[in-house]
């Protein structure tokens, strides 16, 4: 089957889906043949194959190229994929499973796969650091993120790169600031701070920062794993429902800017119904979260860190106002 045949399978519904995410535009007046010439066309173009082939996550793109060099006609694309397969536009679902077109085929195997792969490497290190980033901080001056990529990797990161990969995470900047979706609504109409690089926690390295990206962010920090693995003992819930809680927990923890009201919302969420002795317990573990996990409000500083910052800050003014009173009193001698 060629990729035409695939396309002359699939419903108007279907067809006039996939060139709407093709092309970001309109398919209601097309006809059948536009549809699939317009597709064909496309998605036969060099820039999009190798587009698409940089994007796939790396389980899809080892099959899928697994296939073209053995000649496949189909692809065993786990069923929790099938839909980013059908978004690609490179695969179409049939009764007997993700069918591989033979001209299609073809068009991949003349591509550069080493240049491909260099690509892809390149955007999983960009995708790394910047949800490690964002993960961190949960909002973060793009100077900030510019000085990181720099610390790390020794190359400035220039603004379409950042662009790129700002896009493909869904990520709209604000002003300077870039801000997790979750958060973003907060910062609307409001005076973004100007940014001060002693603000935020600087990982020592690109593989501490990449312990924060993706969905495992905070996951090794110990005392909030404390917290959530009481939780987990405690809770009446099970299953997705604990999961969900979990979940809603360490968000609440890692954004807190108010420890009462986080505290309220965790004794409504779950904490109400312990006894005493297992409630003290709750509350020495989520003093403990509080302190010991790195918090956005803090710039990914602990609370433990911004203390003893404070207090170094306010023993270097006492010392300096010391110098000032013994350095008068030595001109009050020689006067």
């Amino acid at each position: 089957m060629d990729y035409r045949e695939a396309l002359h399978n699939l419903n108007d519904i279907d067809l006039k889906y996939i060139y709407e995410q093709l092309f970001q535009e309109s398919a209601a007046e097309l006809h059948q043949i536009e549809l699939i010439e317009s597709i064909r066309k496309e998605a036969f173009s060099s820039d999009y194959l190798k587009q698409i082939l940089q994007l796939m996550p790396s389980d899809e793109y080892s099959l899928l190229m697994r296939s073209i060099e053995e000649e496949h006609e189909f692809v065993p694309v786990p069923s929790e994929r099938v839909f980013f397969a059908l978004q690609s536009l490179l695969m179409f679902e049939t009764k007997q499973g993700m069918i591989l077109p033979s001209d299609l085929r073809r068009e991949i195997q003349q591509l550069d796969k080493r240049e491909i792969n260099v690509k892809r490497q390149q955007l999983e290190q960009d995708l790394d650091f910047m949800t490690g980033a964002l993960f961190l901080y949960g909002y973060v001056h793009s100077q900030h993120v510019e000085q990181l990529h720099k610390q790390y990797f020794n190359e400035e990161l220039s603004e379409e790169r950042l662009s790129h990969t700002l896009q493909l995470l869904g990520i709209e900047p604000v002003n300077d600031m870039i801000i997790l979706p979750v958060i973003r609504d907060g910062f609307v109409d409001q005076k973004l701070p100007e940014y001060r690089a002693e603000h935020y926690y600087t990982p020592e390295s690109f593989e501490e920062l990449k312990r924060y990206a993706g969905s495992h962010h905070h996951q090794h920090e110990e005392a909030l794993n404390n917290l959530l693995g009481f939780i987990q003992t405690h809770a009446s819930e099970d299953g997705e429902e604990l999961a969900e809680l979990i979940d809603t927990v360490r968000f609440l923890i890692i954004a807190s800017n108010d420890a009462n009201l986080t505290m309220e919302e965790l004794i409504n969420l779950f904490a109400k119904d312990l006894s005493e002795p297992q409630f003290e317990m709750f509350e020495q573990l989520f003093v403990i979260a509080l302190e010991e996990t790195r918090l956005w409000i803090y710039g990914g500083k602990k609370l433990s860190e911004v203390r003893l910052e404070i207090e170094s800050q306010e023993q270097a003014e006492e010392e300096e106002k010391e110098k000032k009173v013994i350095n008068l009193d030595v001109f009050r001698k020689d006067t």
